[in-house]
Order: C-alpha cells, then sequence, then structure tokens
C-alpha cells in the first residue's frame, strides 16, 4: 500500500496535514485539560489557606474579647477597691 502512495505522489498518512491537525488539536485539548486541573487545585489550595486564616482571626478576635472581659473585670475591681481605701 505504501508503494502505491509513492507511485501516486501522495503523502504518507503521517505526513497528512489534515491528521498532523487533529493532531494538535487532540494535544491542546489534552494541555488545556491539564491546566484547568491546576487552576482548580490552586483554587482550592487558595480556599483553604482563606478558611484557615479566618478561622485563626476567630480565635484571636475569641481571645481579645476575653481579655478586655478580664480587664474589665479588673477595672472594676480596682474601683472597688479603691473605694473601699477611700482613694
Amino acid at each position: 500500500m505504501q508503494n502505491n502512495r509513492k507511485k501516486n505522489n501522495e503523502p504518507p498518512i503521517d505526513n497528512n496535514p489534515l491528521i498532523q491537525a487533529a493532531s494538535l488539536e487532540v494535544l491542546a485539548g489534552l494541555l488545556a485539560t491539564l491546566a484547568e486541573g491546576i487552576s482548580t487545585f490552586a483554587s482550592a489550595l487558595a480556599l483553604q489557606e482563606t478558611q484557615q486564616q479566618v478561622s485563626t482571626s476567630n480565635e484571636n478576635n475569641m481571645d481579645l474579647q476575653g481579655i478586655h472581659e478580664q480587664l474589665h473585670y479588673l477595672t472594676k475591681e480596682v474601683k472597688k477597691i479603691s473605694k473601699a481605701l477611700n482613694l
């Protein structure tokens, strides 16, 4: 069969421009799919990092609120002691 192509001046199947274009299109599709997968993975990591930051921020806010309550309590106690000592 290959001899017939050579005699008819037809390009071999591997050198057919339509097949090469289709092969490149398949390869481009695969690379695009891979890129989208990597992008999705990066987005998931960014979301996870943001969730961890929000969680840490909430914990810090709770800690600050506890410190604020303690400070308020201690201020009241100092006022009571000052009043008791008539200062």
